[in-house]
């Protein structure tokens, strides 16, 4: 009698985020009463040059779909499609839960970094969460995961925490960011996370990030102080940077900005120079320059949101 086959776990939890969005979208179609599923997106194309290489690549593709089920609680997911893979989304939300809070309760984006860096890639902080807190070894990130997330907001205070694993198997990822309005201007951040990791070789990485964002008039400001602890086996090591970003409107359709990573331990990168521009009200292009030491590279990007 011929034994059953049995799929590593890997390939079978590996595919339940592309389930889990299939049965969303059929669950979104099937619901007559919205008439709109899509609730915007954005598609980015790049051309990048190097010392070595150059050519376009596909950056992204992202549809957000939104399906309201009552006054305080819906449906929201999101597709993207990337060069290499496809990343989805997908939670039940709830609001008021206990005042002006909500929960959501899927595959969600953690909370970490401030999100509002103008360069291609991201800030420090951005870069960290998507690799995992340490360049080596590799990590899978904690940007997103499964699990619960609580956020909630005041008149200056503003809280996310969530609890989360990226894949099957792996320990739960705590994630926390705290904001405060000091004024109308200057915000501060702190984000705290436990990124846990492959039990078998005792993996961790611990984040601590305290950032300020500052904005008066055309002048934009970002700065953001970094550092984890990552445990490999019996190893630790702690590694910190910083970054610096400042950006100036030249008008309300152009802005023109500079970033430069204080670590290179951390990240490869080192300084970044670039412009942005909305040549229309739903598409914008985006030129950057970035240098690492020893090398460089040139990025010219299309974003059309809609």
């Amino acid at each position: 009698m011929p034994k059953p086959i049995r799929l590593p776990k890997e390939i079978i939890f590996k595919n339940l985020s592309a389930l889990l969005l299939s049965f969303l979208l059929l669950f979104l179609m099937s619901s007559s009463s919205h008439a709109s599923l899509v609730d915007g997106g954005d598609l980015k194309v790049r051309f990048s040059i190097d010392a070595d290489n150059s050519g376009f690549s596909f950056e992204d593709l992202t549809l957000n779909f939104n399906a309201g089920l009552g006054a305080k609680d819906g449906i929201k997911g999101e597709f993207s499609y990337g060069a290499f893979e496809v990343e989805t989304i997908a939670y039940y939300y709830i609001k008021d839960v206990i005042y002006e809070d909500e929960v959501n309760i899927g595959r969600f984006s953690i909370d970490w970094a401030s999100a509002s860096s103008e360069t291609i890639n991201g800030s420090l902080a951005q870069k960290l969460q998507r690799q995992g807190g340490t360049t080596a070894p590799a990590d899978s990130g904690f940007y997103k995961g499964v699990g619960v997330k609580y956020k909630t907001a005041f008149d200056n205070f503003a809280l996310v925490t969530s609890v989360s694993n990226h894949h099957f198997g792996d320990g739960a990822d705590l994630a926390g960011r705290g904001s405060f309005h000091l004024n109308p201007d200057l915000q501060i951040g702190v984000g705290v996370a436990s990124i846990n990791r492959a039990r078998g070789i005792n993996a961790n990485d611990f984040g601590l990030l305290i950032d300020a964002g500052y904005r008066t008039g055309p002048l934009h400001l970002l700065c953001e102080v970094v550092s984890i602890n990552s445990r490999r086996h019996n190893d630790t090591e702690t590694k910190t940077g910083f970054y610096v970003e400042a950006a100036y409107e030249l008008s309300k359709k152009s802005l023109l900005y500079g970033g430069f990573y204080g670590t290179e331990s951390l990240t490869g990168d080192l300084l970044v120079v670039g412009y942005k521009a909305d040549i229309t009200p739903h598409t914008a292009v985006q030129g950057e320059i970035g240098n690492a030491r020893d090398n460089w590279r040139l990025t010219l990007g299309l974003n059309v949101n809609f």
